[in-house]
C-alpha cells in the first residue's frame, strides 16, 4: 500500500468515527436511550396473576412489561384509570396497552401464561422507584415500591407512632349512634337490587346482627347502628349476576359520607375524624396486601409441619409489614391508620396458622385408637407451639375495630390447644364451666408467658358466656345466671362486664317459648307467605341453589318429609333468593327433589329483610312458627322421621298445654 492510499485510508477511518460521535451526541441519539429495570423488584403487591419483568423508561413513555399466569381461558381486566406514582410524588396516567386493551377482557393463552405491556406517561429517567396503581376496587392490581433489584426504597424511620393512652381508650369506648350516608354513582333500580345488607359483627360476643339498607331511587342511602367504639364493617350488594362487598368505617357519634364510585371503589366526602379519624386508609386500602397468599396455602401446608408452617407464616406477616409501612408513607397515612393495618396484618397471619391447625385436625381419623389420635394431635394441643400469639395484638383494645377479630377468635376459641380432653369437661354445671374457663385461661397465659389471661383470652370467655345464653338460657335459667356470675372474674374493665350484663338481660328478654312476628317489612312479608298455614306448625327452610349444605339437608330429608306429607299437624316451606343460577337448574333441581312441596322464590331485597327479620346470614337456616303464626325459639329441624315426629309430639304438648 503507497502513502498516498494510507492518508485516504486515514481520512476516511476518521471521518466514520466523527460521525459516530456526532451521532451519539445528537438528540435524536439520546431520545433512543432508554434506561431500564432489568430487575424489578417490589416492595408489595396484592397480585398473585400478574408481575413486572422489565421497565423501560423513555422519552415518551414509561414501559411496563408484564408476566401474566392464570387458569386457561380465564381473564382479568386492567382499568383505564391505571396510574403510577413515581418517587416525585406525581401521578402518571396510563396511555394504552400492547397485548391487552385496557378496560376490556385479556383471556388467558391455553398455556395459563401470557406476556403485554402497558404504557404511560413518561416519568424522569433519575426515577428510583415507584408505585403501580390500578385502583381502589376490589381485586385491583396493585403493586407497590416497584425498583431494581437491590435499591428497595427506605421508609423513614421518625415517624410518629400510634399509643393508646388510658385518656384515648376512655375516648375509644365512647358508645353512641353512628351514622353512614353515601351515594351509588350511576345506580339505577334495573340493576335488580334496591337494597344492601350490612353484616353487623360485634367480635367481642361473636353476636352477628343483619341490618338491610334501603338505597333510594336516586342512590342514596343512610342508616344508623349503635356503637360501642369505631368500627369498620362491609356492605353486601347483590344484584343481576353480580355480588360486590362495600368497606366502610364508622366511629360512635360521627358521620360517615361516601361516594361509591361506578368501578367500585370508594371515595369520602366526609369521614370520621379525631384521634380515630380514617380517611386515606378507606380510600386507598390495602386489604389484599395485609392478607396472607391463600393461593400458596395448599402446597405449603401440605409440605411443612405445624412448627415450620408456623415459621413462614411468621416470616411472611413481617414481608407484609414491612411492604404495609412502605404503603402508609406513600400514601399519608395517619398513625393511627398505620397502626390499624399492621395489627390486621398480623391477625391475617395468625388466622392462617390456626387455619392449618383447624385442617389437621379434620384430617383426623377419629376411628383410630385413642392412643394413635393422642400421638398425632399432640403437637396442636401443646401450648408451646401456639407462641407465635405474642407476635399478635392480644393486649390492644384497637383490634376490636377489625372486622377479622371475629374470625381469629373464633379460631382461637376453638383451636386444637384450647379443646383439648385436658380443658373440657363436658358438662354445663356451673362449678365445672367454671374449672373448664380456669384451664382455658391457664393456657393463654401460658402461651404469651404472662401472669394473668390476655385480653383476647378474656374475650373467649365471654363469647362463650354469649353462646350459652343465647341458646340454653330458657332451659335453666337460674343456672345460667351462676354461670354469668363465675364468668364476670374474668370481666376486668367495664366495656367487658357492660356487654356480659347486656347478653344476659338480653337472654332474660328472650326466655318465652314463642314470639310473634314484629310489624316490620320482613314480618309482613312472613305473614303474607305462611298465612295459610294457620293451624298447623311449619317448618321454614331458607335455602339456595349455590349452598351444598342446604342441597345435602334437602335430599337426606326427602323420605322423612315424603312420610309426613299428609301429616295433619305440620307442613313445610321452602323460600330462596332469586337469581340464583339459570332458572332451568332450578326448576330442574325443585322438580327432582321438592316435588310435591311449597317452594317460593323471593327477590333478593326480601330475602334481605327475612335474614335481617331472623337474624341470620348464612344458609341453610330453618324457622319454625306455631299454629297462631308465632316463631318457636327452639323449633323443629330434619332429622330422622322417628325423631322428628317426637319432636314434634314434644312441641305440642309445650304449647298447647
Amino acid at each position: 500500500m503507497n502513502t498516498e492510499m494510507k492518508t485516504t485510508h486515514k481520512a476516511t477511518l476518521w471521518a466514520w468515527l466523527l460521525l459516530a460521535v456526532l451521532c451519539c451526541a445528537s438528540p435524536e441519539a439520546a431520545a433512543r436511550k432508554v434506561r431500564t429495570f432489568s430487575r424489578p423488584a417490589w416492595v408489595g403487591s396484592t397480585t398473585s396473576t400478574i408481575r413486572i419483568t422489565k421497565v423501560e423508561f423513555a422519552d415518551t413513555a414509561t414501559i411496563i412489561s408484564f408476566h401474566e399466569r392464570y387458569k386457561p381461558g380465564w381473564w382479568i381486566q386492567m382499568s383505564k384509570d391505571t396510574w403510577l406514582l413515581g418517587d416525585d410524588n406525581r401521578k402518571y396516567k396510563a396511555l394504552r396497552g400492547e397485548g391487552i386493551v385496557l378496560g376490556e377482557h385479556y383471556v388467558t393463552p391455553p398455556s395459563g401464561e401470557g406476556e403485554f405491556k402497558v404504557l404511560f406517561e413518561p416519568m424522569p429517567r433519575k426515577t428510583r422507584f415507584f408505585d403501580f396503581i390500578e385502583g381502589n376496587m376490589r381485586g385491583a392490581f396493585n403493586i407497590y415500591g416497584v425498583h431494581e433489584e437491590g435499591k428497595a426504597p427506605q421508609v423513614p424511620e421518625e415517624r410518629e407512632p400510634f399509643v393508646m393512652t388510658p385518656e384515648l381508650e376512655r375516648q375509644f369506648f365512647t358508645a353512641d349512634t353512628a351514622c353512614v350516608r353515601g351515594r351509588i354513582e350511576g345506580y339505577s333500580r334495573s340493576q335488580g337490587y334496591s337494597t344492601m345488607l350490612y353484616d353487623r359483627c360485634e367480635p367481642t360476643t361473636g353476636e352477628r346482627v343483619p341490618l338491610v339498607v334501603d338505597i333510594r331511587e336516586d342512590g342514596t342511602f343512610e342508616f344508623r347502628f349503635w356503637a360501642w367504639y369505631p368500627v369498620e364493617g362491609a356492605l353486601s350488594i347483590e344484584g343481576k349476576d353480580f355480588r360486590e362487598w362495600l368497606n366502610f368505617y364508622a366511629v360512635p357519634g360521627q358521620t360517615t359520607e361516601m361516594v361509591i364510585q361506578a368501578n367500585g371503589s370508594v371515595s369520602c366526602a366526609s369521614a370520621p375524624s379525631g384521634p380515630f379519624g380514617r380517611k386515606r386508609s378507606l380510600e386507598h386500602g390495602v386489604s389484599e396486601l395485609c392478607a396472607y397468599p391463600y393461593d400458596e396455602f395448599s402446597a405449603v401446608s401440605d409440605s411443612l409441619g405445624f412448627k415450620d408452617f408456623t415459621e413462614n407464616a411468621m416470616r411472611r406477616m413481617r414481608e407484609r409489614l414491612w411492604a404495609v409501612d412502605y404503603v402508609a408513607w406513600r400514601f399519608g397515612y395517619t398513625p393511627w391508620e398505620r397502626h390499624l393495618v399492621e395489627c390486621q396484618t398480623r391477625l391475617a397471619h395468625g388466622m392462617a396458622v390456626f387455619d392449618y391447625e383447624m385442617n389437621q385436625h379434620f384430617s383426623i381419623d377419629w376411628k383410630m385408637a385413642q392412643e394413635e389420635i393422642n400421638k398425632k394431635m399432640a403437637p396442636y394441643r401443646d401450648p408451646a407451639n401456639y407462641r407465635f400469639l405474642r407476635e399478635m395484638p392480644c393486649n390492644d383494645v384497637s383490634v376490636w375495630v377489625l372486622r377479622d377479630l371475629d374470625i381469629f377468635l373464633n379460631r382461637y376459641e376453638f383451636s386444637s390447644v384450647m379443646r383439648s380432653p385436658a380443658v373440657l369437661v363436658g358438662s354445663m354445671e356451673p362449678d365445672s364451666v367454671a374449672k373448664e374457663d380456669a384451664v382455658m385461661m391457664a393456657v393463654d397465659t401460658a402461651i404469651l408467658g404472662v401472669d394473668e389471661p390476655s385480653l383476647l383470652g378474656r374475650l373467649v370467655v365471654l363469647r362463650a358466656l354469649s353462646s350459652d345464653l343465647g341458646r340454653h338460657y330458657s332451659e335453666a335459667p337460674s343456672m345460667y345466671d351462676s354461670i354469668y356470675q363465675n364468668r364476670l372474674v374474668y370481666m376486668n374493665r367495664e366495656v367487658l362486664r357492660v356487654q356480659a350484663g347486656r347478653l344476659l338481660e338480653q337472654a332474660r328478654r328472650r326466655n318465652t317459648l314463642t314470639y310473634a312476628l314484629p310489624d316490620t317489612e320482613g314480618g309482613k312479608l312472613l305473614r303474607r307467605l305462611t298465612e295459610k298455614y294457620r293451624g298447623k306448625y311449619v317448618l321454614i327452610d331458607f335455602w339456595g341453589m349455590f349452598c351444598g349444605p342446604c342441597r345435602s339437608g334437602i335430599e337426606r330429608s326427602k323420605p322423612m318429609r315424603e312420610a309426613l306429607r299428609n301429616h295433619p299437624d305440620v307442613d313445610f316451606l321452602f323460600i330462596s333468593a332469586e337469581g340464583e343460577g339459570p332458572e332451568e337448574n332450578y326448576r330442574k333441581y325443585v322438580d327432582e327433589h321438592l316435588s310435591g312441596e311449597d317452594v317460593v322464590q323471593v327477590s333478593r331485597d326480601d330475602f334481605n329483610r327475612l335474614m335481617e327479620l331472623f337474624n341470620f346470614l348464612g344458609i341453610p337456616h330453618y324457622e319454625t312458627l306455631d299454629r297462631m303464626g308465632n316463631v318457636v325459639r327452639s323449633g323443629l329441624h330434619y332429622a330422622s322421621e322417628e325423631q322428628f315426629r317426637l319432636h314434634l309430639e314434644n312441641l305440642k304438648q309445650q304449647l298447647e298445654r
